[in-house]
């Protein structure tokens, strides 16, 4: 019964729908074929030709001209086009007129990227230095030297003598390494100086030194060095006694060379260092000008020796340190030409510190004892108190004073002496007028107590020099210096003026 009611009522509702779509679709055709005057549309409507009042019969509508349809704007017309990016450059529609036949386009200035910022050129506080050669990892740096010079005693001898005019020929290099965890640094030079007027006064010398550092760990290392020096003796240096000269043959030399090995270990700011040396100096025989010989090499001997030193780090502007040596010098023959046997055994203790008070003033000193113990019962040991220093001052940038004493224990030739205590104080100061040209004012002091003998003698040296570096490569060089040496001993004293100028080649 319930579906028979529904029934119509579904039907009703279908009827309905169906009459609402067909007069919504009829609705639609209506509203677009009565378009409103004046309403063009996208592109604009065109207006139906009207028809004359009178007689307006189909005859009169052909006769008549049609008229020029009116297109009028809508009132939501779209904006004009405007010309794109490079008609005018192109010569297309749409822009601007092309430009005239032969008259080229105004060039496109692009926008340039930013420029990068200038670089201050790093400043060379040398810029007179040798910049080297590369070799691998080796920075070397070759010289040559020829002095040409002057000096009123060349044979070092009392009394007045005769002056000579000498040349100086010296060549040597330098050596650098350029490594992280390890160093190499290397002196060697040499040369010889040719006294025109006195042949037997001609020195030769020669001196080099070779570093090494090889770095094991943060606080292990170990290091070694070469070492060699050759200088030319005295009659003073041999105590012959006075007016006593040199053979044809000339001045003896003598030679010390030697190494050392060791390693350096770091406990916090503890600083422990051990090291073993060999040493050997060799003399050359002296023939003298009545043609005695002087038996030196009998001399020759070997030191072997062995140093400790502890540093303790208070601060890095104070480290104080003690160092210990002990040494054992053994003579080829036993007994030199006097029939000494000058084999000794020795022991140095020192205490001091490396200081730098500030950036300016920076330096080290010690004091302490040495003492030698002789074989032959006949030489008295050598004893004396020990004291070196090296400070450098660093007055204003351009002006450096540098002080240095270093006392020592020496072995001599002389007869019936068992050595001296040495004691050598320099004063040095160096003063930039240029970047390229450098004064340098010396004072020397070097004083010699023999034990044994009753011998005492100084030496004292003045010294002023000039350098000039044209570029790098070349530099210009002058010097006087005045050397003034007396002793006890009667007759041996003596004076020397020398004056020199010379030219340095380097790279």
């Amino acid at each position: 019964m319930a579906s028979r009611l529904h029934r119509p009522t579904r039907l009703a509702r279908r009827a309905c729908a169906a009459f609402g779509i067909s007069a919504c679709l009829l609705a639609s055709a209506a509203g677009a074929q009565q378009t409103a005057p004046g309403d063009l549309g996208l592109r604009g409507d065109i207006e139906p030709q009207s028809v004359a009042a009178a007689g307006g019969d189909a005859a009169n509508d052909a006769s008549a001209a049609p008229s020029k349809p009116k297109s009028t704007a809508r009132k939501n017309a779209l904006p004009p086009l405007a010309p794109y990016k490079g008609a005018q450059r192109l010569g297309r529609r749409g822009g601007p007129a092309a430009l005239p036949e032969g008259r080229t386009p105004p060039p496109a200035v692009a926008a340039l990227p930013a420029p990068a910022p200038l670089r201050r050129p790093v400043r060379d506080d040398r810029p007179f230095d040798p910049v080297g050669i590369a070799v691998g990892d080796l920075r070397l740096t070759p010289f040559v030297e020829e002095d040409l010079g002057w000096s009123s005693n060349p044979g070092q001898l009392p009394g007045p003598q005769k002056g000579s005019a000498f040349l100086t020929s010296e060549a040597g290099f330098s050596l650098n390494s350029d490594w992280s965890g390890s160093a190499l640094h290397g002196d060697l030079k040499g040369g010889v100086t040719d006294y025109f007027a006195d042949p037997s006064a001609d020195a030769p010398f020669a001196n080099g030194v070779l570093d090494a550092r090889w770095g094991i760990s943060r606080d292990l290392s170990l290091d070694a060095e070469a070492r060699l020096a050759m200088t030319t003796m005295t009659a003073a240096s041999l105590g012959v006694g006075p007016n006593v000269a040199f053979g044809p043959s000339g001045a003896p030399l003598t030679a010390t060379y030697g190494a050392t090995l060791g390693g350096d270990q770091k406990f916090g700011r503890l600083d422990v260092a051990v090291h073993g040396s060999l040493d050997r100096t060799a003399y050359e025989n002296a023939t003298l000008s009545d043609g005695a010989v002087e038996e030196l090499s009998s001399d020759d001997f070997n030191d072997w020796g062995l140093r400790a030193r502890a540093t303790y780090e208070v601060s890095p502007e104070f480290r104080p340190f003690v160092d210990a040596l002990v040494d054992a010098r053994r003579y080829d023959l036993g007994e030199d030409q006097y029939g000494y046997e000058r084999s000794s055994d020795g022991v140095a203790l020192r205490a001091g510190a490396d200081i730098q008070v500030t950036h300016v003033l920076a330096g080290g000193f010690d004091v302490g004892y040495g003492e030698r113990n002789y074989q032959d019962p006949r030489l008295p040991n050598l004893a004396s108190p020990l004291f070196d220093a090296s400070l450098v001052w660093t007055a204003t940038p351009l002006t450096t004073v540098t002080l240095k004493s270093v006392s020592s224990l020496a072995d001599t030739t002389i007869r019936g002496a068992s050595g001296a205590a040495q004691h050598a104080t320099t004063l040095e100061i160096d003063h930039a007028l240029r970047r390229y040209l450098t004064l340098a004012g010396t004072v020397g002091y070097v004083t010699d107590a023999y034990v044994g003998v009753p011998l005492r003698d100084a030496t004292t040296t003045f010294g002023l020099a000039a350098s000039y570096s044209l570029n790098r490569d070349v530099v210009l060089k002058a010097s006087l210096s005045r050397e003034l040496y007396s002793s006890n001993q009667p007759g041996t004293s003596y004076a020397a003026t020398i004056v020199m100028m010379g030219l340095k080649l380097q790279r």
